[in-house]
């Protein structure tokens, strides 16, 4: 049991900045790994374990493709 706490004091943070017109109108940005729940507000920077970073970055580059992917669908209907 001790050792799992010194394993998640010793994990690394890394500071990251969450858009504040990110995603829908709540001004914080919910994100939940392996049942770990984070409530990061938007508009700041926040420290969070690089995992955590890592799933918000993925999941920014997942939206922006989807966005550019109902772009072109949208240009191509209007042809």
């Amino acid at each position: 049991m001790a050792e799992a706490k010194k394993k998640e004091t010793a994990e690394e943070r890394v500071e990251i900045y969450v858009p504040a017109k990110i995603g829908n109108d709540d001004p914080n940005l919910f994100v939940s790994v392996n049942g770990v729940n984070y409530l990061l507000p938007k508009g700041k920077r926040s420290m969070v374990p690089k995992h955590i970073a890592e799933e918000i970055q993925r999941s920014q580059l997942a939206q922006q493709k989807q966005d550019e992917q109902i772009d072109m669908m949208l240009a191509a209907a209007q042809q």
